[in-house]
């Protein structure tokens, strides 16, 4: 367990709940209010604006947050959007931002991960920004906003790579977005067992001592495979 980044992770976001709320984001051309316990971050900034267009597609979204992703994309040509987060106040967030904004090709619902989606649902493109701070299985988590960050046990992951090929539509990709960290190969090293094929869209180094290293990758099922 890598005991200073989860120090630096949990006072970036003890940092980000100082303010009132909600507070008031213009992004990518929405007007966004974000609520408390909901965390925001330049780095959905950077994954939104280089997803692919997804111009008369339909999109699930894990983990909206406060809904830029999802939102953007309904406003800009998907034909549907279903946004998802395991915490209530995300999904009161992102309504609450499809009403401001007047979108209304949004369907927002709480689910962990895939749990509470139509096991026969199908979706062009499957999105999560995920949380990628590796913490042990029995790790506390200490607020509703860690939720964002930390993944216990890579389970998270696992899981999602694990579930995510059934619920794609033929032709379809995951595009994932993860925080590699110091570690380049986290995400790669396990795609095989899971055969899944990757390519790296785009990546960027948010901080000096890479602590925040994003990586968009573009997955899909390798055919053939189990």
């Amino acid at each position: 367990m890598d005991e200073d980044r989860i120090e630096y992770i949990r006072k970036l976001m003890a940092e980000s709940q100082l303010s009132d709320f909600p507070k008031y984001v213009h992004c990518l051309g929405l007007d966004l209010e974000v609520h408390k316990d909901v965390f925001w971050s330049d780095t959905a900034r950077w994954v939104t604006e280089h997803l692919p267009p997804m111009t008369g597609k339909t999109v699930l979204e894990i983990g909206c947050g406060s809904g830029l992703i999802a939102l953007f994309l309904a406003k800009n040509g998907a034909s549907h959007v279903l946004a998802t987060d395991i915490t209530t106040n995300s999904v009161e967030n992102t309504l609450s931002n499809a009403r401001r904004n007047d979108i209304p090709n949004v369907t927002c619902i709480k689910s962990d991960i895939f749990l509470s989606i139509d096991q026969d649902a199908k979706f062009d493109y499957i999105i999560w920004h995920m949380p990628s701070t590796y913490v042990p299985d029995d790790f506390e988590i200490a607020s509703m906003i860690e939720h964002s960050s930390f993944d216990p046990g890579g389970s998270l992951l696992d899981r999602f790579l694990r579930e995510s090929p059934r619920h794609l539509a033929p032709n379809g990709a995951i595009m994932l977005g993860y925080n590699v960290s110091r570690n380049n190969s986290v995400i790669t090293d396990k795609l095989e067992r899971y055969s899944l094929s990757h390519r790296r869209i785009a990546d960027k180094k948010f901080t000096i001592d890479s602590m925040i290293n994003l990586h968009l990758y573009e997955l899909k099922p390798i055919v053939g495979g189990p």
